[in-house]
């Protein structure tokens, strides 16, 4: 076993010495929002952390938090986790390692970045690179090789570099041990929650304390840049009548791809089963449910599947194995197992949930490929949206050439479209008609008022834009925002009120009254948790770090 863990425990140390050198530097080496117009979120040793790449990096931190959950986040939510300081946190470690690596001269050479992009299974045809297949790719995902290269230059060179700053750490047998028991200790705790809503029909904020605190918190009603613009949307879809298609057009691109229409007849596969009881409760199964997900994100970080398998796998035919199945044709297992298995690539590693639990499944090996039976009609469907959306671009084009000789109402005739004004809106803000569209709101803020954007590219279609109006960056008076800050009082000092009734119960717990007693008199309810380990956290909450350890610091003799 310690041999084992030996072979995995560098990530629990890396993870606690990188921690150690970004707690010091967002201490020293940390700039705040200095930036004027907020473009740098922080800066470390003089390297900016734009706006931008937290901005991206909070949403991603937001949206993997939300597909754990299934769930939506409140704003007290967000800031009880520290969702926006993790963001950051996060980028941070990334600055500090490339700035070790840079010191210590660690480099990525082209070769090296060939053969990483190289050895990608969706890059392959035949086990082999595929130039066709990459470019196609990432045009489907609307990358350019520059880009994609080059995030995946950083990807390695980080990389090389953490596996540089940590070569040094030495692990004892006695650290190994400590560390495997407290990975895996469980505890299972009954609790109360005493939300702030049941609190605010209490509150009733005067005028001083709403002047006091939107002088105390000016930032929180402080408005962006905001702009107004007129625009023409070539939607692509509205371009699938205009295609036509002759047969042989259809057959030509099922060829050209016929491997993206094709489906495997026969895999070689792996896998780690977690079975769940036909009565299981729901409670139950989303523990079973949270250690699957726990072992996929240790297969995708690269520990070794069979060793995984072994540890925890329940299927006694496989285990010892290592989970391995052997060839499997379709037809053998479960149609929800196949269903996952069937679409994955050798190497890929994805979850699959049957009536008899879940299922970790690695595909190492796909020997034969058929046909999809609709391959034709999708390949059909396919080309008219490629051609459709090559279409909606052509036409965009020519209506931007236009509009440099005639007015925007007689382009928009010309082409068929419908000319739009949008209301006033900011760079996060999504519009009533098109959404949340990133790139829509940029164009649309680097306009000056009559300026007109180029043709820009959307998920959706090609937009033109003129800037109508500019409201600049501001802060409101307070009558014109008084009602956001009397909700923003209300919740604050409902927070309050709720904070000192937990402290009352506290207090009576403290005194050996118990927990159901003292929570009835208050209307509260008790609930229980299921027993948890530190990695999933409290209620399957991974990112609750302080109510976890807050759980796993109680005991029977200090409840």
């Amino acid at each position: 076993m310690l041999k084992w863990l030996r072979k995995y425990s560098r990530s629990w140390f890396i993870a606690l010495a990188i921690g150690a050198i970004v707690v010091v530097f967002v201490f020293w080496g940390v700039g705040g929002l200095k930036s004027p117009r907020f473009q740098e979120a922080a800066e470390v040793n003089g390297t900016p952390i734009l706006l931008t790449a937290y901005l991206k990096e909070y949403h991603d931190l937001v949206k993997q938090y939300q597909e754990r959950t299934q769930g939506e986040l409140t704003e007290e939510t967000i800031k009880a986790l520290g969702l926006k300081e993790q963001a950051l946190n996060r980028l941070i470690q990334e600055v500090l390692l490339l700035q070790a690596g840079k010191r210590l001269g660690v480099r990525v050479s082209k070769a090296e970045l060939q053969e990483r992009i190289r050895n990608y299974p969706f890059f392959q045809e035949d086990g082999h690179f595929s130039e066709r297949r990459y470019f196609l790719l990432l045009s489907r995902n609307r990358l350019s090789p520059a880009d994609f290269e080059e995030s995946e230059h950083r990807r390695l060179l980080i990389q090389k570099i953490y596996q540089e700053v940590t070569s040094f750490a030495k692990v004892s047998d006695r650290e190994l041990q400590l560390i495997y028991r407290l990975g895996q200790e469980k505890v299972a705790v009954s609790y109360v929650t005493v939300p702030p809503e049941r609190f605010l029909s209490r509150v009733n904020p005067g005028e001083a304390e709403l002047s006091q605190y939107y002088q105390d918190h000016p930032a929180e009603f402080r408005q962006p840049d905001r702009v107004k613009v007129k625009y023409l949307f070539f939607r692509a879809q509205d371009f699938l009548d205009r295609v036509k298609l002759p047969p042989e057009e259809v057959k030509n691109y099922l060829a050209e791809h016929g491997e993206e229409f094709s489906r495997p007849m026969v895999i070689k596969a792996r896998q780690v089963f977690l079975p769940v009881s036909p009565k299981a409760t729901a409670e139950e199964r989303q523990r079973v449910e949270q250690q699957a997900q726990d072992l996929l994100d240790r297969a995708r970080a690269g520990e070794d599947f069979a060793q995984l398998a072994k540890a925890y796998s329940q299927d006694e035919r496989t285990r010892e194995k290592g989970g391995d199945l052997g060839y499997l044709k379709r037809g053998q297992l479960q149609p929800q197992w196949e269903e996952v298995a069937f679409s994955l690539r050798p190497g890929e590693v994805a979850l699959a949930s049957t009536s008899q639990g879940f299922h970790l499944i690695l595909v190492e090996e796909v020997k034969e490929r058929e046909k999809l039976p609709d391959a034709e009609a999708r390949a059909g469907q396919r080309l008219r949206e490629e051609r459709s959306r090559r279409l909606a671009q052509e036409t965009a084009q020519k209506a931007w050439e236009d509009l440099s000789r005639a007015s925007w109402a007689e382009v928009a005739q010309k082409y068929g479209i419908t000319l739009k004004e949008s209301p006033l809106f900011s760079l996060k803000e999504p519009l009533p008609e098109l959404g949340a569209l990133p790139q829509f709101n940029r164009a649309a803020l680097q306009l000056k008022p009559r300026e007109i954007s180029r043709v820009v590219e959307l998920p959706e279609g090609f937009a033109i834009l003129q800037g109508v109006e500019r409201l600049p960056e501001h802060q409101p008076p307070l009558e014109q925002v008084k009602e956001k800050v009397r909700e923003a009082v209300k919740r604050q000092q409902a927070r309050k009120l709720a904070e000192v009734e937990a402290g009352r119960l506290l207090e009576r717990l403290g005194k050996g009254e118990s927990l159901s007693q003292v929570a009835a008199q208050v209307g509260l309810t008790v609930k229980e948790s299921d027993f948890f380990t530190r990695h999933q956290g409290f209620l399957g909450q991974p990112l609750a770090e302080a109510l976890t350890s807050a759980a796993f610091q109680r005991s029977g003799q200090h409840p």
